[in-house]
């Protein structure tokens, strides 16, 4: 290839048998926060990233929507349908996307709820190369280039064994053969995800997937944050936090803890157990508007009853996840390695050719199968 898009500021790490992977911002989508391409062979992966700078009037959650799309045009080929142009996304690139998703979303501030879109695309594809083990990598370098506040830098490997060997993001022709394929999330200390399949796998296996997946990984951080210093960005921008009140926070606490704690530790089912939290709400208001001296047949100011709400389910929050860690209970009252109970029942429909009943506590999946005839061959 005697040209190649290139862009000023470039990092590079080498993969498994040497190769090359490069990282490179500061030419390309220079509007946006920030703006990284990533390559290895022929696969070029461009990721953009843009956040407001303030969040929306009265917003209580937070916005992120994260966007993996494959051109055709990288591949050199046009759509093959009737429409000769991108259709929405498939399910591998929306699989793709929360893979991204679900690495980034809890490394951002907890009050941070101004909107930020993340949109990778794969703008280059090689045949060898896998992107969607890329695509992560290309994400969280767009975000550490930019001073959008997200607290860590990650990346996301796949492992995958091929001929009894562990492979760091092997190529596609290799992956064919694989028994078992992880895809890992990662900052440099801690496991974010984990996500794949075997056939059949031990558990020392698994260890070693996430412990080599962890090493390729904290190679990548080290590239982005290389890359991140020759950008020059120091510091994370500031931003508008949340209004709080920490009277009614503490009042809060004080009344609904162990009020929560007890409905938590009794293992009720859902319903019982989501009745009792509301009748605390009702109660945990009542109680508030005596607090605040509210005349009969007024109402609470509607401020003091949201910031209620909000601080009331911290607390479920709170207690529920140390009763776990501290108890070794769950809410339904199993221990952390107990399973629910699982049913399966089939032929439970007349007509289909074949249906089946999956229950696993209270969770159920109906399906059923219809198998076409000869001419469908």
């Amino acid at each position: 290839n005697f040209f190649m898009l290139t862009q000023p500021l470039q990092s590079k790490f080498t993969i498994s048998d040497g190769r090359e992977v490069i990282i490179e911002t500061g030419r390309l989508a220079r509007q946006a926060d920030g703006s990284v391409t990533v390559r290895q062979g022929n696969c070029i992966i461009l990721a953009t990233v843009v956040a407001n700078k303030e969040p929306k009037e009265g917003q209580s959650f937070f916005p992120l929507s994260v966007d993996y799309q494959e051109k055709f045009a990288s591949a050199g080929r046009i759509p093959g349908s009737f429409f000769k142009r991108e259709a929405r996304l498939n399910d591998y690139e929306i699989l793709t996307s929360r893979l991204i998703d679900r690495a980034l979303r809890p490394l951002f501030p907890d009050d941070y709820l101004c909107e930020v879109q993340v949109l990778v695309t794969l703008i280059s594809s090689d045949a060898e190369v896998m992107p969607d083990a890329l695509a992560c990598l290309a994400a969280s370098a767009a975000l550490a280039v930019s001073d959008i506040p997200i607290q860590e830098i990650i990346s996301e490997v796949r492992v995958a064994r091929i001929d009894g060997q562990f492979v760091v993001n092997p190529f596609r022709s290799e992956l064919a053969k694989a028994d078992i394929n992880f895809i890992i999330a990662a900052t440099d200390k801690n496991i974010m995800m984990v996500e794949g399949e075997a056939k059949e796998c031990l558990e020392e296996d698994l260890i070693k997937v996430i412990e080599l997946g962890h090493e390729a990984i904290r190679v990548q951080v080290k590239a982005q944050e290389e890359l991140r210093k020759l950008k020059g960005i120091t510091g994370k921008r500031e931003y508008v936090k949340p209004l709080q009140n920490e009277e009614v926070r503490e009042k809060v606490n004080a009344f609904a803890t162990t009020k929560v704690y007890e409905v938590a530790k009794a293992a009720l089912s859902k319903h019982e157990r989501a009745g009792k939290f509301e009748a605390i709400l009702e109660e945990l208001l009542e109680y508030l508007k005596g607090e605040y001296k509210v005349a009969e047949g007024e109402k609470l100011a509607e401020d003091i009853k949201k910031f209620a709400k909000n601080y009331y389910h911290d607390v479920q929050y709170n207690v529920i996840r140390d009763m776990m860690l501290n108890d070794k209970v769950r809410v339904d009252g199993r221990k952390l390695d107990e399973v629910r109970p699982l049913n399966m029942e089939v032929d439970i429909l007349p007509s289909p050719h074949g249906a089946a009943l999956f229950t696993r506590g209270e969770t159920q999946s109906l399906t059923s199968v219809t198998l076409g005839t000869k001419l469908d061959e």
